[in-house]
């Protein structure tokens, strides 16, 4: 009895590690992505730096581009900001989810300790009982002899 109910916790925390491992990877591929779109929008910002940096060498800005820029690159600065916190966030998100998924794998170790030691303590029983067994029927059948 013992033992089925220490198999059926350890069959749980089985289940409850895989969807925490699952729960990990997708907020991996979140952080990823929201990544992705923070370098995306770091790299607009550095092209229309350089855009406006050529058409300044130029001559060719006048004051409704400069204008343009001027929000385009406010615009720009609030998309990273926002995203440096929403990366900054999932971050957090991912790490949490990592250190639950390391005790979720110290439980199920635990408990697959804890199996083990019973199903040791049953065999070592068992060849006991089979050991006195054995033991008692070579007796029997010396002293009949």
């Amino acid at each position: 009895m013992k033992k089925r109910k220490i198999k059926k916790a350890l069959e749980l925390k089985g289940y409850t590690k895989e969807q925490i491992e699952i729960s990990v990877k997708m907020s991996r591929d979140e952080l990823e992505f929201e990544h992705a779109k923070l370098d995306s929008t770091l790299k607009t910002f550095e092209l229309t730096v350089s855009e406006f940096n050529r058409r300044q060498k130029d001559g060719l800005i006048n004051t409704q581009d400069l204008d343009l820029f001027y929000n385009y690159f406010s615009y720009l600065n609030r998309q990273i900001e926002e995203q440096k916190q929403t990366v900054s966030l999932r971050l957090a998100e991912v790490e949490l989810k990592q250190e639950t998924l390391v005790n979720a794998h110290k439980e199920k170790r635990l408990f697959e300790i804890l199996y083990e030691k019973v199903t040791s303590e049953e065999t070592r029983k068992k060849t006991k009982v089979d050991q006195n067994e054995a033991d008692f029927q070579f007796l029997s059948r010396k002293s009949r002899r």
